[in-house]
């Protein structure tokens, strides 16, 4: 049994509280299984962003083992990093609570200068290779908007929502454009691919679907885009799902969802040891400088309003 007494933390909101669409009470548990031969153990969590449509306050963390917190540079991601030096003999639980307020994206206009990021490639998603098909996707086209409305349609109707076998789920842009099906990762991969492939800025964003109150089951990626300056929120695999909500996706995001990370091929605060991660919602663990799968993370939500 781990006799080290929990650490409590509370942080309060960042940002001043608006009237929101819904608001969220968030327990999130990570359980570390031992880890009797560790010599390190480094956990990171993922923290929830905030920006004008998601406000994160009250957050309470409470953990037997020292933790800070840190972001990185490139997408602006916060993590909880907890380090432990020595063995873990018995198994270890950190829990977070935080409430989220969440707000419907619509288009409206971008108010900060974009990162050049949101044009270039992930490793899943080769922009280059896209170029041609995006192009032909496109053609006829004036502005960025009409552009990523065609890229928005091929996509939609290009694909089939199909979890079915395997290849599905890792998001890599040139399976999907191929396989015409897949899960949000899949349809999303292929949707930045090709809007950054005629110069539209576009960023992969992952979180919680929100359907219920209870345990959260899996997770759900959305886009946000920004053609002419605007910002427009995309979930493909959504309209795919649900044909009569598809123009309602073209521009907008509904309020059940929270976001966690966005981007890919992620470089932690601190970095880990192990090579960039395709994305993340969860707890991500290393055990000797070793990516190590010995760690579940939990959620579950109630909606206060």
């Amino acid at each position: 049994m781990v006799k080290t007494l929990a650490k409590v933390f509370v942080i309060a909101a960042a940002l001043p509280v608006a009237s929101l669409a819904a608001t969220y009470q968030i327990k999130e548990v990570v359980e570390v299984k031992p880890q009797p031969e560790a010599k390190l153990i480094e956990v990171w969590i993922p923290l929830p962003y905030q920006n004008r449509w998601q406000k994160v306050s009250n957050l309470r963390v409470s953990s037997p083992f020292t933790f800070t917190l840190a972001k990185e540079d490139e997408y602006g991601n916060k993590f909880l990093y907890v380090r432990h030096e020595g063995a873990l003999k018995e198994p270890i639980k950190i829990t977070l609570e935080y409430r989220v307020e969440r707000e419907e994206v619509s288009p409206s206009k971008a108010d900060c200068k974009l990162p050049l990021r949101y044009l270039l490639s992930d490793k899943l998603v080769p922009v280059e290779k896209f170029k041609k098909l995006a192009q032909q996707i496109t053609k006829g086209k004036k502005t960025d908007e009409e552009k990523l409305r065609a890229i928005y349609d091929y996509v939609v109707s290009h694909m089939k929502y199909d979890k079915s076998g395997k290849g599905w789920g890792r998001g890599d842009a040139i399976w999907a454009c191929d396989a015409k099906r897949g899960n949000c990762t899949d349809f999303h991969s292929l949707f930045i691919a090709l809007a950054r492939a005629v110069g539209i800025p576009a960023v992969f964003e992952i979180g919680l679907p929100i359907n219920k109150n209870g345990l959260v089951k899996g997770y759900h990626c959305w886009v946000i885009a920004y053609p002419d300056g605007k910002i427009y929120g995309i979930d493909a695999s959504e309209a795919a799902k649900h044909p009569k909500k598809r123009n309602y996706f073209f521009g907008h995001l509904c309020d059940r969802r929270i976001g966690i990370t966005r981007g890919r091929d992620l470089l932690l605060a601190p970095p880990q040891h192990g090579e960039r991660l395709n994305y993340l919602y969860k707890a991500y663990e290393e055990v000797d400088l070793r990516p190590a799968d010995g760690i579940q993370t939990y959620y579950s939500v109630k909606k206060v309003e």
